[in-house]
């Protein structure tokens, strides 16, 4: 390099790096899976991937990033050897699947009721 020699300054670079930084700040916030969803009880898998669904549907109708609450990920069953997909949830996701879930019982009625009490914040 040569004295007073100005240096170009490649973004290309440096956006992969941000662009990962980013999609692992959002997946620390994907705690749930839909596995976990399959032991709530009286709640069929088709009633659960119908909500799934909805819910994708809900985020791109009002223009929100769906990975940023959904993504899809695939698990290795060693036990019968087979590989299956499952999608991890974050909190709002898990929220939205709630709301769009059809059926009615004693968890899910636990969790609409706490649902309800949850304080909005107002934003100016």
């Amino acid at each position: 390099m040569k004295r007073n020699q100005i240096e170009k300054y490649l973004q290309n670079k440096n956006q992969i790096a941000i662009s990962d930084f980013e999609e692992m700040v959002h997946d620390i916030h994907l705690i749930y899976s839909l596995n976990q969803l399959n032991y709530l009880r009286y709640i069929s898998d088709e009633i659960i991937i119908e909500a799934l669904q909805k819910s994708l549907l809900i985020c791109t109708l009002i223009g929100e990033n769906s990975k940023r609450h959904f993504k899809q990920i695939y698990v290795f069953d060693d036990s019968q050897r087979v590989m299956h997909i499952d999608w991890i949830i974050s909190k709002k996701g898990v929220h939205l699947m709630m709301l769009q879930m059809k059926t009615i019982d004693k968890s899910r009625a636990n969790w609409l009721w706490k649902m309800a009490d949850v304080q909005i914040h107002k934003t100016i």
